[in-house]
């Protein structure tokens, strides 16, 4: 675990040029490379996020995730979830518990500004233990999406983390707009 972790949470639309650029090459060095199971992966448009979850040490920007709020169907219920993606850490600070630290970095914020009993995320196989370890739990192994007016299924492990004492309803999940 690494103590001098500066988090910084702010709203997406303003990240700077600058900050901009070093978290799309974050992005790029985490992602690139990774397998994916679902053939047509490639091809899914991702959505817009309200805020960003930042990690510094020092100057550099070394883990960072996307938040935003959204209602979803589950089955016939509508459900309010702080959806959870693009959780990435540099691969030279991997394995320092970095991404926990903002998980729960998150949480606080999502029960005290974005109040939603619920937030879900998706993941590789891989790394569910990384967020079961943070509280989360499976609750499915796929989802609906839209994309250019089609619904359409990706097969991925979907986890939530309950902000409230409830369950989590069962049924088909939908994101009721793009994946994030």
């Amino acid at each position: 675990m690494t103590d001098n972790l500066r988090i910084e949470i702010t709203r997406a639309n303003q990240i700077s040029a600058e900050l901009g650029k070093q978290i799309d090459a974050l992005d790029h060095l985490a992602f690139s490379g990774q397998i994916h199971h679902d053939p047509d992966f490639g091809s899914i448009r991702w959505a817009s996020h309200d805020w960003m979850v930042l990690g510094h040490l020092g100057s550099e920007l070394v883990t960072q995730l996307c938040l935003l709020k959204r209602e979803i169907t589950v089955s016939e219920a509508n459900v309010w979830v702080a959806g959870i993606g693009g959780v990435a850490t540099h691969p030279n600070w991997r394995q320092r518990g970095l991404a926990s630290q903002l998980l729960r970095a998150s949480e606080a914020f999502i029960r005290t500004e974005i109040r939603t009993p619920f937030s879900l995320l998706i993941c590789a196989d891989e790394t569910q233990p990384i967020y079961a370890h943070c509280g989360w739990q499976t609750v499915a192994k796929s989802l609906t999406f839209i994309q250019d007016s089609q619904r359409r299924r990706l097969e991925t492990c979907v986890m939530i983390l309950s902000l409230i004492n409830q369950p989590w309803p069962a049924g088909e999940i939908n994101l009721c707009g793009l994946p994030w």
